[in-house]
């Protein structure tokens, strides 16, 4: 991905937790792996680059 390309999901993310933050849609959905790697990086103060991309 691209950094347009994770900028994009990260929108989409922010737009989805207004979204359940309202009493019309508070679903509780789960997290998952990768979700939840992200939740207790931020929760730790330790936002990282991910290595995950091959390049080329």
């Amino acid at each position: 991905m691209n950094v347009d390309q994770h900028l994009k999901v990260a929108q989409w993310h922010i737009e989805q937790a207004r979204l359940h933050a309202t009493s019309e849609h508070a679903c509780g959905c789960p997290a998952n792996d990768h979700d939840q790697k992200a939740i207790d990086a931020v929760e730790a103060g330790l936002i990282q680059e991910e290595k995950t991309c091959a390049v080329g």
